[in-house]
C-alpha cells in the first residue's frame, strides 16, 4: 500500500513538472505567463497536456489496483482457476447448476467441512481445522513406486487435489481458498512466477499469509501459517501492490499457542524432550520480560549449539532444528522452535505392516543375494525422501551425517557445522 501511494505521488509530481516545463518553454519563446493564460490557443494546449497526463495517471492507477489472480499461470503451466461458483452454490445450498466435475468437487469439499467444522467455531478455529485436514490428508500424497489409477502428482485444481490427494502449490492454494470461501471467509491467492499460497482475512479484520504447500514439503506444521507480510518475506517473494497488507498478529499460531517460560535457560531441556519423541513438532514460548538485543543473541547461540549437539546424537542425522521469532502484542517476541524428523511418516495409515516388510526384505535379500537395507544408488548418492516438486517449489534437503574418526560432520546443501580437525562432507 505504501508503494502504491509513493507511485501516485510520483505521477502527480511528474504532471506538475510537465506543466511547469511547458510554461518555461513558452516563456523562453518570449510569451509571458499572463499572455499564455489569455491565449485561447495556448490554454487549449496546456489543458490537453494536463488531460493527457491525468489519463495516463488513471490508467496506471487502474493497473496497480488490478491484481491478476484467476487466470494467472504459475510456472507457465498451473492456472489459478476460479471456484466462486462452487462456494456460492454451497452457501446457497443449491448445487443444481454445477457441472458433473464441479458437483463432485462440491460433494468432496462438503464432506470435509461436515467432518472437521463444529458448531460455534470462530473463523480462526475453522481455518486451523481446514489447515490440519489438508496437512494430514493431502500432505505429500501417497508416494509409490507403482503408479496408481487416479493419482495425479501435478494436481492443481481442487477437484484433482481432493480426488487424488496430491497437489502442486497451486493445488494447495486453490483448494484452501475454496474451503475458506465455502465458510464465508475472504481469501486471495498470492503468487509469483513459480509459487503460490494464500492470504486470508480473519474475524479481527486483519489479513494473514498461509502457505500449506511449503509446510507439507518441509514437514513442519504451522511454520508458514498466519504470517505477517514481514515474516512471509523472509521466505517468499511477491508483488504486493495489488493485495491487502497482511499485518495481523492476534491469530499467529505461535502467539495463540505460546507457553510461558521463565527464561531461555529452561528451553534446551524442552528441545531435548521433543527430539526424543522421534517426530516432527514445534514448541512456542513467551517470556515475562521484553526481549533485548542481548536476549536475541543468546537465543541464537542456544539454537546453534543445540543443533550441533542434536547432530551428535544417535538419531541426530534424521532430525533438523530451526527457530523463528514472531512478534507479539506487547512489542516483544514469541520464540518458535521446530524439530523436523525425516524418518516420521505423517500418513501412518499408508505404511505397510512392519512384519510383512521384514519378511519381504528377507525374501528379496535371499533372491538377489544382497542386503536391501544396505543397498545404495548406482552413483552412491543419497536418495531423497521427497523429490523436488515439479512446480518449482523448494523442498529442503535431508541433512547428511557422516563421520571422520571421532568427529561428526553434518552439511545441508553444502553448508553445516564441521568440528575442528574434520574434513567437510559436501552433499551431492
Amino acid at each position: 500500500m505504501e508503494e502504491r501511494e509513493k507511485n501516485k505521488k510520483k505521477r502527480i509530481a511528474l504532471t506538475v513538472a510537465g506543466v511547469l516545463t511547458f510554461a518555461l518553454i513558452a516563456g523562453g519563446m518570449g510569451v509571458g505567463i499572463a499572455s499564455l493564460v489569455r491565449s485561447e490557443m495556448q490554454s487549449a494546449k496546456v489543458n490537453t497536456f494536463i488531460a493527457y497526463q491525468m489519463e495516463k495517471d488513471a490508467e496506471a492507477q487502474k493497473q496497480e489496483n488490478e491484481y491478476i489472480e484467476d487466470g494467472f499461470k504459475v510456472g507457465g503451466n498451473y492456472e489459478i482457476k476460479s471456484t466462486t461458483h462452487i462456494s456460492d452454490a454451497y452457501k446457497n445450498g443449491d448445487p443444481s447448476a454445477l457441472s458433473a466435475e464441479d458437483k463432485e468437487t462440491y460433494d468432496l469439499a462438503s464432506e470435509v467441512i461436515a467432518k472437521v467444522i463444529k458448531e460455534g467455531m470462530s473463523d480462526y478455529e475453522k481455518e486451523v481445522a481446514i489447515y490440519d485436514w489438508m496437512f494430514d490428508n493431502i500432505g505429500q500424497g501417497m508416494s509409490t513406486t507403482i503408479q496408481m489409477p487416479g493419482q495425479n502428482a501435478n494436481a492443481y485444481t481442487p477437484h484433482d487435489v481432493l480426488t487424488s490427494k496430491n497437489a502442486v502449490c497451486v493445488g494447495y492454494a486453490t483448494t484452501f481458498r475454496l474451503f475458506m470461501n465455502m465458510l464465508d471467509m475472504d481469501v486471495h491467492i498470492v503468487h509469483n512466477d513459480y509459487h503460490s499460497w494464500d492470504e486470508v482475512k480473519l474475524d479481527d479484520g486483519e489479513w494473514y499469509q498461509v502457505d500449506i504447500y511449503t509446510d507439507v514439503s518441509s514437514r513442519v506444521r504451522y511454520r508458514n501459517f498466519n504470517m505477517t507480510d514481514d515474516i512471509a518475506r523472509t521466505g517468499h517473494d511477491w508483488d504486493g501492490s495489488g493485495l491487502p497488507e497482511a499485518k495481523g498478529i492476534k491469530y499467529s499460531y505461535a502467539l495463540q499457542n505460546a507457553k510461558k517460560a521463565k527464561d531461555l535457560f529452561e528451553i534446551p531441556a524442552k528441545i531435548k524432550d521433543l527430539v526424543d519423541k522421534n517426530k516432527s513438532d514445534a514448541l512456542y514460548f513467551s517470556f515475562p520480560k521484553k526481549f533485548t538485543e542481548a536476549d536475541i543473541a543468546l537465543a541464537n547461540t542456544m539454537i546453534s549449539q543445540c543443533q550441533q549437539n542434536l547432530y551428535a546424537l544417535e538419531n541426530g542425522g534424521s532430525c533438523d532444528l530451526s527457530a523463528a521469532f514472531y512478534p507479539d502484542e506487547n512489542d516483544s517476541f514469541v520464540l518458535a522452535i521446530y524439530v523436523t524428523n525425516y524418518t516420521s511418516n505423517q500418513n501412518q495409515s499408508e505404511k505397510a505392516d512392519e512384519k510383512d516388510v521384514e519378511k519381504m526384505t528377507a525374501t528379496i535379500n535371499e533372491v538377489f543375494g544382497v542386503s536391501a537395507g544396505e543397498a545404495v544408488p548406482g552413483d552412491g548418492g543419497v536418495v531423497p525422501e521427497n523429490p523436488m516438486p515439479k512446480d518449482g517449489g523448494v523442498v529442503p534437503e535431508k541433512p547428511v551425517l557422516t563421520k571422520d574418526a571421532a568427529n561428526v560432520i553434518v552439511t545441508e546443501e553444502g553448508k553445516g557445522v564441521v568440528e575442528d580437525g574434520a574434513t567437510e562432507y559436501i552433499q551431492k
